[in-house]
């Protein structure tokens, strides 16, 4: 199966069938379930999430899509606009990817607070000061108050 893929800025109301709606401004992909399930399907776009690659005719998802939350745990790889279907994975391998999942979520969180910090700490320790002009004794003598 193949998708189609729509550029838009706002989801729309409705999601068709075998389309892929990317809204790169919300940094949001959505479409219907693979498996015709009718269940709508939202990857967001994030470092710790999906990441989409559009080679200016087809797109991409990875990682691959696993619609553990539907009946249906449908799992799936969008490759190439192309549906590419993966393995069934068993409730403890979910567990195990979610589980791993969250830590690279707050491992990431963690890092990028910790790089604010630094930056703001960076900020405080050398802040713009205009360094004092050396005057000679006239200037000194003329602009004494």
């Amino acid at each position: 199966m193949k998708f189609k893929y729509q550029f838009v800025e706002f989801m729309p109301d409705v999601i068709q069938e075998r389309v892929i709606y990317i809204s790169l401004e919300y940094k949001s992909v959505i479409h219907k379930c693979a498996c015709g399930c009718g269940e709508e399907v939202n990857t967001p776009l994030h470092p710790t999430g999906w990441k989409m690659i559009y080679n200016g005719e087809d797109i991409s998802l990875k990682p691959s899509v696993g619609n553990w939350s539907f009946d249906c745990k449908s799992h799936y790889w969008i490759i190439n606009s192309k549906v590419e279907w993966s393995l069934k994975w068993s409730d403890e391998t979910i567990l195990r990817v979610r589980r791993d999942e969250d830590i690279t979520r707050q491992e990431y969180y963690r890092n990028k607070s910790s790089q604010i910090l630094v930056n703001d700490s960076n900020e405080l320790k050398d802040p713009l000061v205009s360094k004092p002009i050396k005057t000679n004794w006239i200037q000194k003598f003329l602009f004494w108050k």
